[in-house]
């Protein structure tokens, strides 16, 4: 977390842990983005639909990035005592305007305790909210339809064209598509590779990406990112129908 600013930013640890239940996902470096990784050269047809979800019915977790539940617990002692003396974590946090603020009595843990709630900020893994059913319809121009329930309705609407190299979303086009993945095995989603469909280069003011693939732990991702944050995002995983493409 860059800084403990004010009450209402402390679960930012924090967004991500709201609610779901823990999974075996490893805990991860502050590598929160799916797409730190994209490569800039266009992805071939053949393995860009190997990574897309077959058409028809599928049984998805529905993930979110969270911090260990150590650091919520930690981060729910300090809310405690910042809530019952709010004047002076203002005062306190306007004193010292950049970095972490430094350890205080007043935020309610020990300095020991402080230290390592800031480390276990940096360790963000993955939290299962829910389960969905992903949906997938192949029409009869070439494109495939998503639809999901629950955590998944985002992807309502949305229509990928892989022989064309794009998308439609309710949000906007998808014009690009790269080669997508992962070689860090402590990042949130694990080792990974795939494509990703964006807007990148097309001047909008909001980017959406939607990144497909297959994870070294053997099941598929879908990870739709249509938001300033990772609060505004659908990780969705999957079991895989075969092997992997080639590549």
């Amino acid at each position: 977390m860059q800084r403990l600013r004010s009450v209402i930013l402390l679960p930012l640890l924090l967004a991500a842990c709201s609610g779901g239940t823990e999974t075996n996902e490893t805990a991860a470096t502050p590598q929160t983005s799916v797409n730190q990784t994209a490569a800039p050269a266009p992805l071939p047809v053949p393995p860009a639909e190997a990574w897309l979800p077959a058409p028809g019915r599928h049984a998805a977790r529905a993930m979110v990035l969270a911090p260990p539940a150590e650091a919520v617990a930690l981060r729910d002692r300090m809310v405690a005592a910042i809530m019952r003396n709010q004047a002076w974590y203002e005062a306190y946090a306007a004193e010292h305007p950049q970095g972490n603020l430094p350890w205080h009595a007043n935020l309610g843990i020990s300095e020991a305790d402080y230290q390592r709630f800031l480390a276990l900020t940096r360790r963000i893994g993955l939290r299962e909210s829910g389960r969905v059913t992903l949906i997938v319809t192949r029409r009869s121009d070439g494109g495939l339809a998503l639809a999901a329930n629950g955590a998944g309705a985002p992807l309502n609407g949305m229509i990928l064209y892989p022989a064309r190299g794009r998308g439609e979303t309710p949000l906007g086009a998808l014009t690009t598509r790269n080669a997508a993945g992962n070689d860090a095995a402590d990042s949130p989603l694990g080792r990974w590779q795939g494509a990703e469909w964006s807007n990148r280069g097309s001047g909008a003011s909001r980017l959406l990406s939607l990144a497909v693939g297959r994870r070294a732990a053997g099941d598929m991702l879908l990870y739709y990112n249509f938001g300033p944050s990772d609060a505004e995002g659908v990780i969705l995983l999957y079991p895989a129908a075969g092997p992997p493409a080639a590549r």
